[in-house]
């Protein structure tokens, strides 16, 4: 090349210093490096294949546990009701012999009070003439105490 063509060419590069111009060596080294990133990006993806693999798994082994406690509340739902429903017959047989217990004692309440009202009121002509004896003896008594007196 001509010292012309030559001027006309470096005329025609943008104005830049030499330490923005990169030689063969700079781009082998970049290369260099570019080969490692993606070597590394590479190891990268495994392990994420791996990390999802065992999420994977962590999620099948979480949707079996969830599936075995639900059934294992099916069961446990399904005991309590009988236990309930056991329970509940079992009060109502002790409630229903209560209540038939307080009738009884009831009837025999009313029968003595029954029994009381008839002495009561067989008595209540004695004790009326008692306590007219009893007044007239006292009124006796005080007119004695008037002429004596």
């Amino acid at each position: 090349m001509g010292e012309r063509p030559a001027a006309s060419m470096m005329e025609l590069l943008p104005p830049v210093g030499w330490a923005d111009v990169a030689r063969r060596s700079d781009l082998v080294a970049v290369r260099g490096e570019m080969a490692e990133v993606r070597g590394e990006m590479a190891e990268l993806r495994g392990e994420m294949a791996e990390v999802r693999g065992e999420m994977a798994e962590l999620r099948s082994e979480l949707k079996g546990d969830m599936t075995e406690l639900r059934g294992e509340m099916v069961v446990l739902r399904a005991e309590l009701k009988g236990d309930m429903a056991e329970l509940r017959v079992g009060v109502q047989g002790e409630v229903a012999e209560l209540r038939s217990e307080l009738k009884g004692e009831m009837a025999e309440l009313r029968g003595e009070i029954g029994r009381l009202d008839g002495r009561i009121t067989a008595q209540l002509p004695k004790l009326v003439a008692a306590n007219v004896a009893s007044v007239i003896a006292v009124a006796g008594l005080v007119l004695a105490a008037v002429r004596l007196g």
